[in-house]
């Protein structure tokens, strides 16, 4: 029989678990960040990009040993058209530019017409005199002064942007907006392309814009990770996946998916004591695509449940109201940036974010307000939220072709990562109770709504 000498006994540091080994690695993050943004590119809703990248993530939540499943819903997407903006009078020639999509398209030879400069797109700006002409204007129209515009029948828009440095971002009108008000053929340019315009007098312009569009398909990914003590008690952690059309989306938003990414491999090691649902949104640039059908899903399922026999509320909960909190990763990755993260709920829940930024770092800026994403229509359906983001120089370059991985690193990733990995950790995979109320304060619920109606413009919730 082998003799073994018996050692000391092993000292409590040396007695931790191989759970307590896993945390958030930046370059496990920075690697699904560069196969999104570089090795599949654009990933537009509802193009074969977005799709080949739907079933690459699912894949790898499959792997990891989460339960998977893709939600398929409609959208109306667009493929790369040509935007052509010359300038006739006085003779400058072509003025680089790029197309609203989902607009209007030109007939093949574009439109002829006046230019009439009308300065910022304010609502009082707009009038009868850019009829039959091509309004010229700063930052765009937005709202009722895009309605008002609609209805004066412009030939053409031109937007100039407001960013100095910035190219053209590549943006489309949203459907339901074309069906209410209408569309004419709209451009964008560069601010030094405008001023230019305005310097030397522009007066007439020939544009032209042609981009195919098709109904077609996107879809959400969720791979979960049921809770092993209170599994009807639903966190949802997630970010969209998709791009702009034909661009990297490199910071918007590969990086806020690979950080899901990586998260799930983090707590599939750890365990969670409530059930962890890691989503990766589609379509969030078409318009919230993903994370509105989820929602609807989710209200549709609780009038559903609410009406069958037997049901007694307050006893028995729907899948809606398991949903006790959501949090959104959108824009990640910046070299260069600020942390910062946005509440939708009870006053506790951005306390909770403060308070831990000034216990490990990094440095947070926390507002209690709407984000623009995919956390905001969870929201709406009242289950509290909160967006962690980094913005900073280069996001200024969100939704172009300048959003690509030469600007972001692991370690930014890594930072916000881990700091999103405590907060799962100390306030719901291991906590002995959730910290934060279950409600979305009616003052919030006012500016979700009014988001809803006055900056997309659309009116998801009408029953």
């Amino acid at each position: 029989m082998l003799q073994c000498r018996q050692g000391p006994a092993p000292r409590k540091e040396e007695m931790r678990t191989v759970a307590d080994d896993i945390h958030f690695e930046g370059q496990r993050a920075y690697a699904h960040l560069h196969h999104l943004a570089v090795e599949i590119g654009g990933r537009l809703g509802g193009s074969p990009q977005e799709k080949r990248a739907a079933a690459d993530i699912e894949v790898y939540f499959r792997e990891l040993g989460l339960v998977t499943r893709q939600q398929v819903f409609p959208v109306r997407t667009y493929e790369m058209g040509e935007a052509r903006l010359e300038i006739l009078d006085p003779p400058m020639g072509v003025i680089a530019c790029e197309m609203f999509y989902l607009s209007q398209n030109t007939p093949p030879e574009g439109v002829t017409g006046e230019i009439i400069y009308i300065g910022a797109g304010d609502l009082d700006n707009v009038g009868p005199e850019i009829r039959g002409k091509i309004a010229l204007v700063l930052g765009g129209l937005r709202g009722e002064a895009h309605d008002r515009a609609m209805r004066m029948q412009p030939l053409g828009i031109i937007t100039i942007m407001n960013e100095l440095a910035t190219p053209p971002i590549r943006v489309e009108q949203l459907p339901e907006v074309r069906a209410k008000v209408g569309a004419v053929p709209e451009v964008m340019v560069a601010h030094a392309q405008g001023l230019r315009l305005v310097r030397e007098g522009a007066r007439q312009a020939r544009i032209r814009t042609q981009a195919p569009e098709a109904e077609s398909t996107s879809q959400n990914v969720i791979g979960e990770l049921t809770g092993t003590v209170y599994p009807d008690e639903i966190i949802v952690v997630g970010g969209h996946y998709d791009s702009s059309l034909g661009i990297q989306g490199a910071s918007d938003n590969a990086g806020g998916t690979a950080v899901v990414m990586e998260l799930a491999r983090v707590f599939v090691g750890r365990g969670s004591q409530r059930t962890l649902r890691f989503v990766a949104w589609g379509a969030e640039e078409l318009g919230l695509r993903g994370s509105v059908h989820y929602i609807k899903q989710l209200k549709e399922g609780d009038a559903a449940a609410r009406k069958e026999p037997g049901f007694v509320a307050g006893r028995d909960r729907t899948e809606l109201e398991k949903h006790v909190l959501c949090l959104n990763i959108d824009v990640q990755g910046a070299l260069l940036g600020v942390n910062r993260a946005l509440a939708l709920g009870p006053a506790d829940l951005a306390a909770a974010v403060r308070l831990l930024a000034k216990e490990r770092g990094p440095a947070f800026e926390v507002k209690e307000d709407v984000y623009s994403s995919d956390g905001t229509p969870l929201s709406e359906g009242g289950i509290p939220s909160l967006s962690f983001t980094r913005t900073g120089a280069t996001t200024s370059y969100l939704h172009t072709t300048e959003d690509v991985v030469a600007f972001l690193g692991p370690q930014p990733l890594a930072e916000q990562g881990g700091f999103i990995e405590t907060f799962i950790q100390r306030y719901v995979a291991g906590a002995r109770s959730i910290p934060f109320e279950r409600k979305v304060p009616e003052e919030m619920q006012k500016k979700i709504r009014e988001y809803f109606e006055k900056r997309l413009r659309i009116d998801y919730y009408a029953e």
